[in-house]
């Protein structure tokens, strides 16, 4: 952005602002100019397009009017951090538009003229739709997550080895064997295997692949060893994960917990 540092230093100084405000309108961002004390001096007319403010009221304003309340800190902050430094700043800030709606701005500020901190340009980018994405995504987690976690047993995917190493377990680990999952997980410091019933073990095993050989799902009771020390009796239903290649990439399916305690 070095040309446009140039350009609107010509600006200020040659004082041409026609031929200033061609260049700074054809950009797709957001170009403003602020002095010392957040006094918005500039704006092109993308401004408008962002904020829905025409320039002539947003000079009236400060910097700090368009600013999310939440936000402004973190502004003032990294516009102290500019003026000792007098280097690029980036930050992500909400902007408020004339309809109170918000937008999210990645913003650049950087200084108009070498070795002075005052006035500087802020280049703003409209990354809201990015952030509602995200945002989207985020709360779609939450609601799968949420919505496995009440699941009344343990979601898993495993390795296809006798030690049946977790890659994942829900939360209904803790219920159905006593542990948390991060315990499990990778076996970290216990296997699943180690907790099924010695004398299950090698039919444990057996039926499973027997399934994977056919290419079927698998529906499994067997002795599951709690961590009170307690035998419970579980039911496991699941399938093998192929590639493409039809090579097995793991085992995800469902254990829960049959009875009380024997």
């Amino acid at each position: 952005m070095k040309w446009l540092n140039n350009t609107i230093a010509t600006w200020f100084q040659s004082r041409l602002p026609i031929k200033a405000n061609r260049i700074m309108n054809s950009l797709s961002d957001a170009i403003i100019i602020v002095e010392k004390g957040n006094r918005l001096k500039f704006a092109n007319h993308h401004w408008t397009e962002l904020t829905g403010y025409p320039l002539k009221s947003s000079y009236q304003k400060t910097f700090l009017d368009f600013i999310h309340p939440e936000d402004r800190i973190s502004w003032q902050e990294a516009f102290q951090k500019f003026y000792h430094s007098n280097h690029t700043q980036l930050l992500w800030l909400r902007l408020l538009d004339q309809k109170e709606m918000v937008h999210w701005c990645e913003i650049r500020v950087q200084p108009v003229f070498k070795n002075r901190p005052f006035p500087v340009s802020a280049t703003l980018c409209d990354i809201t739709p990015q952030i509602r994405s995200d945002q989207i995504k985020e709360a779609r987690y939450r609601s799968l997550n949420s919505l496995i976690n009440r699941v009344p047993g343990m979601l898993y995917r495993s390795r296809n080895n006798i030690n049946w190493t977790m890659e994942y377990v829900s939360e209904g680990c803790k219920e159905l064997t006593g542990y948390k999952p991060d315990k499990m997980i990778n076996n970290a410091e216990l296997s699943y295997g180690s907790l099924i019933h010695i004398d299950d073990q090698a039919d444990v095993w057996r039926n499973v692949q027997a399934a994977i050989q056919s290419n079927q799902s698998f529906e499994i009771s067997y002795r599951l060893i709690h961590a009170s020390g307690e035998i419970r009796q579980v039911h496991e239903k699941g399938c093998a994960i192929y590639s493409d290649t039809g090579a097995i990439l793991g085992i995800e399916g469902i254990i829960f917990t049959l009875n009380l305690p024997i």
